[in-house]
């Protein structure tokens, strides 16, 4: 490759370009699974939590009853903290995706 333009040059033009073609189809084989461990991680995060609200809400119910104004609180609450766990893990894909090359992290 030459520096100066960025472009393969030489006898070894062919062989550059297979090797990197092989590479980065590896590449994206593995960053497919870890964006799969990713979404799985998330569903169990999901899980988890709707089932922590599904029991808060059943506990607090005569509360809420009481209380209406309460019940904008709560689903805020759980909306921003879906909202947190996804970006979180949409940040985690787009990093891995930004840095798999440069620490030759599927190597």
């Amino acid at each position: 490759m030459s520096a100066a333009t960025g472009k393969i040059t030489g006898n070894s033009a062919a062989g550059n370009i297979t090797g990197n073609a092989a590479l980065q189809a590896k590449y994206r084989g593995k960053l497919n699974l870890d964006s799969v461990l990713i979404a799985i991680m998330l569903c169990l995060l999901y899980g988890a939590q709707l089932f922590l609200v599904y029991s808060v809400l059943t506990a607090t119910k005569p509360v809420l009853a009481e209380f209406p104004g309460l019940t904008p609180i709560y689903l805020l609450f759980i909306g921003l903290m879906f909202t947190v766990e996804t970006i979180g893990c949409l940040k985690v894909r787009h990093s891995i995706k930004q840095h798999m090359h440069e620490f030759r992290y599927y190597d």
